[in-house]
């Protein structure tokens, strides 16, 4: 009896005729975000453009140090209200220059708000101590009981009087020199400086004009800062083209 044999499976043939995938398909990959692109390249350009506006308040601010080293010294106090309404105006500009490119680092805002803050502050302390041996000579040919050749020459020696008073009784003069004399003292000899007729005294010297120093700081930091520190929030406009591009 012959054996029935059965029709065998041709495995190559059914694998071969069984549909297979797209090998040559590429994988698929995710679209870069709108979203976070804008903000790379608005942090890229923003980051110079911070610094412009921080070169931008150190150019505007300097008319108006030039102002407050002679305002400081109202009595009162009345010159600390332009500390503060001049930083707001300085801030402004800052603000104005920078905002386009918002927001910024809240490092890099500091950074930079606190050196507009420090040049402007020091400057007028500069100006101020610059400015005080010429003040002493106007004050001196103004008191002087003689007549008075020459006044130029006459104010040019005292103004240089002063400076060496400075330096020798309060080293290493100038700008530190005053702020010591200013702190320590606040008086002026006749006797220490030669055509000087009358003793003088400072209107704010000591404690009083330490106070005025440190509340001319806080306020000439809150002008520029208010202005400044809220570029760290991002702006409704930026919102608004954020959602356009997703």
């Amino acid at each position: 009896m012959r054996n029935a044999s059965r029709p065998k499976r041709d495995d190559s043939v059914s694998d071969a005729a069984a549909p297979k995938g797209n090998e040559n398909a590429t994988p698929t990959m995710s679209a870069p975000s709108p979203q976070r692109d804008h903000v790379g390249t608005a942090s890229a350009r923003g980051t110079l453009r911070w610094w412009v506006a921080v070169a931008a308040g150190l150019v505007v601010s300097a008319p108006f140090v030039w102002l407050l080293s002679y305002g400081a010294a109202l009595p009162y106090y009345l010159g600390l209200f332009f500390f503060a309404l001049f930083g707001l105006v300085i801030g402004a500009v800052m603000h104005r220059v920078a905002s386009p490119t918002r927001p910024y680092g809240r490092g890099a805002l500091l950074t930079g708000t606190t050196i507009v803050v420090l040049a402007g502050w020091c400057g007028t302390i500069g100006l101020e101590a610059n400015g005080f041996p010429a003040d002493m000579a106007e004050e001196a040919s103004k008191m002087s009981r003689r007549k008075i050749p020459n006044v130029a020459a006459f104010r040019a020696d005292v103004a240089d009087g002063v400076r060496r008073f400075l330096v020798k009784k309060y080293p290493p003069g100038a700008t530190l020199g005053y702020v010591r004399w200013v702190l320590i003292s606040g008086k002026l000899n006749h006797r220490d400086v030669t055509g000087m007729s009358l003793n003088f005294e400072a209107s704010q010297h000591g404690l009083t004009w330490a106070i005025r120093v440190v509340l001319s700081l806080a306020l000439f930091a809150f002008g520029v800062g208010s202005q400044t520190l809220p570029l760290e929030l991002v702006s409704e406009r930026s919102h608004r083209v954020i959602d356009r591009t997703t």
